[in-house]
């Protein structure tokens, strides 16, 4: 028997289901909007909260890998050079670049900082109040602000305040009234024995006429009449009331201008108002000094154990981030492009642009670094020679100093040889010490910076000098010494971003002034204004 042939089945209606799920109505086509907005709401949401948990988790180790971002565009052409040397081996070369920054970059370093760090506490231990106390009075003594007679001079000057005070005059004032006048008066006569002057008696003076009189002479002669007159007030009783009163009040008066006169000879004693103010005030009483000197050396030490403590502390996050800088400098450089593609794939913003940045973080980078550590690098080893020849001892921890702070704009290592000049010239009386390492830095410390960082940058980063300064300032004050690298970084990046923006609005300008042509009546395309 022959079989039948099945009747093939008629096509489906255009109302058929397939046909609706091909063609989904207005109303599905929102439903779908709707859903794949909250969708993509939801995906920002997470990627949002991972995102901010991975800044959580790695926020410790962005200095360190920034830092080996920086090694790896400074140390790029080693790298190459690797890589051409070793026929293409990616961790061959990685490893060997890695191996060179240790040895030549972070193990000098290394020692330099320890070495510092052992003078840094020598110094410390050397720290104690008798040689403030006795640096300063070298200072005073070779400034020539000595004040002579200053314990005599002193004792009167208190005496008589404390007489002038003095408002009340009870019996027991009296008394001590009585002693005060008896210590000035033997405090003059030292004074008189010093200074070559006369204690005159008030019967000589009776026969010089006023105005002829010298400050000393008017000086004296009031404290002798103030003697007498205090040992003229009657005794307190209802009887002689109105005596005594009047005999106080010519008392005080004559106080008064036993002060007035003895301000006059003690300004002339110590050369002027104006010179005798300085005096006294660079010439506190011994034990003012001591007190002063140890306050000082505690306060200073008080901080430097807080850094101490500090420092341990320091030391061990400087440790890890330094491990965590040399893996991440090793891995950068091994799969530094990749990740850069990565990154660009991942990236919303336009390829071009991306590039740009990139271009950008390589030139500043290299620019801004290297400019800046080989310019404090050689005011650093300039000012070293310039303090060992000077005689100093702490040369490795000024040597630092100078380096660190010669990365700061408008401070540079000046901060530190020019007290190092003050410091020869008054504590240890070396002038022509003082004087040369004083040209020296002016002439070759503070002129290698003008010669060095012109010469790396030559036009690289057009950072203006005002903006370098508190990019510089503002960096360090927000993420401490790296920010002297990441703060002009910052405002290169900005000016990048604002010449991206700047481009992209006049581009979007163009587009919207372009005149749309209607189309052709005959179906060509229509034609713009250039290809007219």
């Amino acid at each position: 028997m022959s079989k039948k042939k099945r009747k093939p089945k008629p096509p489906p209606s255009p109302k058929s289901n397939t046909v609706k799920r091909n063609n989904p109505t207005p109303a599905d086509r929102a439903e779908s909007n709707v859903s794949r907005y909250i969708s993509f709401g939801l995906l920002l949401g997470v990627i949002a909260i991972v995102g901010l948990l991975f800044y959580e988790v790695m926020a410790h180790f962005l200095i360190p890998l920034f830092l080996s971002a920086i090694l790896v565009v400074v140390f790029r052409p080693l790298h190459r050079w690797f890589m051409k040397k070793s026929n293409g081996r990616e961790k061959l070369s990685a490893a060997l670049t890695t191996l060179s920054v240790l040895l030549t970059v972070l193990a000098p370093l290394s020692v330099i900082f320890f070495m510092a760090a052992i003078e840094g506490k020598q110094v410390y231990n050397e720290f104690n109040a008798t040689k403030i106390t006795d640096g300063f009075y070298q200072i005073r003594s070779d400034l020539k602000l000595d004040m002579p007679c200053k314990n005599e001079l002193r004792k009167i000057s208190t005496e008589l305040a404390l007489l002038k005070s003095s408002t009340s005059f009870s019996p027991s004032d009296e008394d001590r009234f009585q002693i005060s006048l008896f210590e000035i008066e033997e405090a003059g006569k030292k004074l008189a024995r010093v200074t070559g002057k006369d204690w005159p008696i008030r019967s000589e003076l009776d026969e010089t006429p006023l105005e002829s009189r010298s400050t000393w002479d008017l000086f004296a002669a009031d404290l002798t009449e103030a003697r007498i007159l205090h040992e003229a007030i009657p005794v307190a009783s209802t009887e002689t009331v109105q005596s005594r009163n009047q005999a106080i009040v010519n008392y005080h008066e004559k106080i008064n201008q036993t002060v007035t006169h003895f301000n006059l000879f003690e300004s002339e004693l110590l050369g002027g108002k104006a010179k005798a103010w300085l005096i006294k005030l660079v010439n506190p009483s011994d034990e003012e000094s001591e007190s002063y000197a140890n306050s000082v050396v505690g306060f200073l030490q008080d901080k430097l154990l807080q850094l101490t403590g500090a420092g341990v502390s320091y030391a061990g996050n400087l440790i890890v981030g330094a491990a965590i800088m040399v893996i991440g400098l090793y891995f950068f450089l091994l799969d530094g492009p990749r990740l850069i593609e990565a990154f660009k794939g991942l990236s919303p913003i336009d390829d071009e642009h991306e590039q740009e940045l990139v271009t950008e973080f390589g030139t500043v980078s290299r620019a801004v670094v290297v400019a800046t550590l080989a310019s404090a690098l050689a005011q650093g080893l300039l000012a070293g020679i310039g303090f060992y020849f000077a005689g100093f001892e702490s040369v490795f921890l000024l040597t630092v100093s100078s380096a660190m702070l010669a990365m700061v704009p408008f401070v540079g290592a000046a901060s530190v040889w020019i007290p190092c000049c003050f410091y020869l010239l008054f504590f240890d009386s070396n002038i022509t010490a003082a004087i040369g390492l004083g040209i020296y830095g002016i002439a070759i410390i503070s002129m290698a910076d003008n010669v060095i960082k012109p010469y790396i940058l030559h036009g690289q980063s057009n950072i203006h000098p005002l903006f370098a300064l508190l990019s510089v300032l503002g960096g360090v004050s927000t993420l401490g010494p790296i920010g002297i690298v990441i703060g002009p970084m910052v405002v290169a990046f900005l000016q990048t971003l604002l010449k991206i923006l700047q481009r992209e609005m006049t581009h979007l300008d163009q587009i919207s002034s372009t005149p749309v042509l209607p189309p052709d009546p005959n179906g060509n395309a229509a034609l713009d204004s250039e290809q007219i």
